[in-house]
């Protein structure tokens, strides 16, 4: 079980072992990302959690799109149909993880990002976003970052290898390479989700007066952990 803020490293069957009893489910969960990788695996060691302690209570689907904000909300919207179509149920709690990434970088790509926010909006999905990579939220899990100026995404790749590096004498030699999800173990080993939380919700009190794609750096990623920290509270009441 999950202590002190970090994920446990909990395994889990293959689940076309055991068909799945959808009517036993009383939660449904649904995270669509923008990355096929780093993120989808971040949000597996949640699954592993929730498919040994729910007991066939809350189901956590999670997807990978490599798409942008928007390509992200609607393949949310899709996934959210599909569900409903192959099993009669209704997703409860729809998130959209995705990045501020080049939403700057024109008009077009400005307007495609202002509609996934407005639409995820309308549809009742839940926005997890980070300006400018998901790799911010990994690294507040080990250092402070300073939010009076940008942070380039390059800098925050650069800063988390060396967080790693100096983090002792196991990672001394880490490279980071952008795409690999090795990074989410080794997050998981020496980093600290509660002062991550802390930390990012530091840096939207200071943002909160700027529209999302000026708002660098800053992450939403901690709203939907804390989200499921508290279903597994809620599970296991007596473990946390």
């Amino acid at each position: 079980m999950a202590k002190k803020g970090k994920i446990s490293a909990i395994s889990h069957k293959d689940e076309k072992k055991r068909p799945i009893r959808w009517r036993a489910y009383k939660q449904f969960f649904l995270i669509v990302c923008e990355d096929e990788a780093t993120e989808p695996a971040y949000f597996a060691q949640f699954k592993a959690i929730f498919d040994i302690i729910a007991n066939e209570s809350l189901f956590l689907k999670f997807v990978g799109t490599g798409r942008d904000a928007l390509g992200v909300v609607e393949q949310a919207m899709k996934e959210r149909e599909l569900f409903k179509t192959e099993t009669n149920k209704e997703i409860d709690f729809v998130w959209a993880v995705f990045d501020k990434d080049d939403a700057d970088e024109n008009e077009r790509t400005q307007n495609r990002f202002t509609t996934a926010c407005q639409l995820a909006q309308t549809e009742n999905i839940k926005i997890a976003y980070s300006n400018e990579v998901f790799e911010l939220w990994l690294l507040l899990h080990l250092t402070n970052v300073s939010a009076t100026s940008p942070i380039p995404r390059q800098t925050i790749y650069g800063i988390l290898e060396t967080a790693i590096k100096n983090s002792g004498t196991l990672y001394k030699n880490f490279v980071y390479e952008h795409g690999k999800p090795n990074i989410i173990a080794i997050i998981s080993q020496i980093g600290n989700e509660k002062q991550a939380i802390e930390k990012a919700t530091d840096l939207l009190k200071i943002q909160h007066d700027r529209h999302i794609i000026e708002a660098n750096p800053s992450t939403k990623v901690h709203l939907l952990v804390k989200e499921l920290r508290d279903w597994i509270k809620f599970y296991t009441p007596n473990q946390i």
